[in-house]
């Protein structure tokens, strides 16, 4: 049994985790409960057993259907995380079938899904939101290549077309795997569990690790890491090895295709170029997140974290 502060605190923290992924209409099970269970944001929070999250759960009174927890009165978002999780089997094939393409230019260091597909949590609309890591001074010709290939195959998203597009809004180098410059601060939980979430398809070798590693501060949200299992990672193999001979190419190209990008860039890049941390373009990190929602996403999770007595 848990005492005191201590019950209370985890009470406190499994009602924050709900709350949370009830912004995107994602129950949990017990174990991803402990996965992803929230720290405040502005210390380094324990981790909890199992055991004393099970009790939180049953004192707090929270909802559950088919093995999977939920905020009293929120019984519907069961289904809606099953129906996406059938759809997710789709959507991951072809991000894989393109991680394997993209996996033979030399530039490219790790390829992840990210964002609701991370989670199985895409609806039917919903694009395919890949992260990649390139070496360093190569990060612009890699995203022209990428990009370029998709666009003359007429699958990226557009402004009437997404459903099973591949979006490539977030390139970094590898020397710079520290995301804290693009984090908004103890608010931020969505970048946290952002991190948290991502899903290797292809890692050249230790990048994923690196990336963890260098972002320590994702504790102070998620105590446990909220990594999945090594063994859940299916990663591909490694690039041909013919293709590497490519690289000194590649980095003399780097400048025209920096030139050649930034001439083409919309306007709404323009506007919110470097403004803030939503779009950030330099050469060691592209990141076009112009309708950047983490904010947004920090008013309702405060919400709704008001609306709960035991939190209030």
């Amino acid at each position: 049994m848990l005492a005191g502060s201590h019950q209370i605190e985890v009470r406190r923290r499994v009602l924050r985790t709900l709350a949370y992924f009830d912004l995107f209409d994602y129950p949990l099970t017990l174990s991803e409960i402990a996965r992803y269970l929230t720290g405040d944001g502005d210390r380094e929070a324990e981790t909890v057993d199992a055991d004393s999250i099970r009790e939180a759960l049953t004192a707090v009174g929270v909802g559950q259907h088919d093995g999977y927890y939920h905020l009293s009165g929120r019984e519907a978002i069961v289904s809606i995380r099953q129906r996406r999780y059938r759809l997710a089997k789709r959507k991951y094939d072809l991000a894989r079938r393109w991680a394997g393409v993209f996996r033979h230019l030399p530039s490219v260091r790790l390829i992840a899904v990210c964002n609701s597909l991370a989670l199985a949590n895409a609806d039917q609309d919903s694009d395919i939101d890949l992260f990649v890591v390139t070496r360093p001074g190569q990060l612009w010709i890699t995203r022209l290549i990428m990009v370029g290939l998709l666009h003359l195959l007429r699958l990226r998203p557009t402004a009437t077309e997404s459903a099973d597009r591949l979006c490539l809004s977030f390139f970094v180098t590898s020397d710079s795997l520290d995301l804290t410059p693009v984090h908004l601060g103890p608010d931020d939980a969505y970048l946290a569990y952002w991190l948290a979430t991502l899903m290797p398809l292809y890692d050249a070798g230790g990048v994923m690790a690196e990336l963890t590693a260098r972002n320590t501060w994702t504790r102070r949200f998620l105590p446990s890491g909220g990594t999945v299992e090594p063994a859940a990672v299916r990663s591909l193999g490694r690039s041909k090895f013919w293709l590497r001979p490519l690289s000194p190419l590649l980095r003399l190209l780097e400048a025209p295709a920096r030139s050649f990008q930034r001439r083409r860039f919309p306007p709404e890049i323009l506007a919110a170029m470097n403004r803030g941390k939503g779009v950030v373009v330099n050469d060691r990190m592209l990141k076009f997140h112009v309708a950047d929602r983490r904010a947004d996403f920090s008013r309702r999770y405060r919400e709704r974290l008001v609306s709960l007595k035991s939190i209030a």
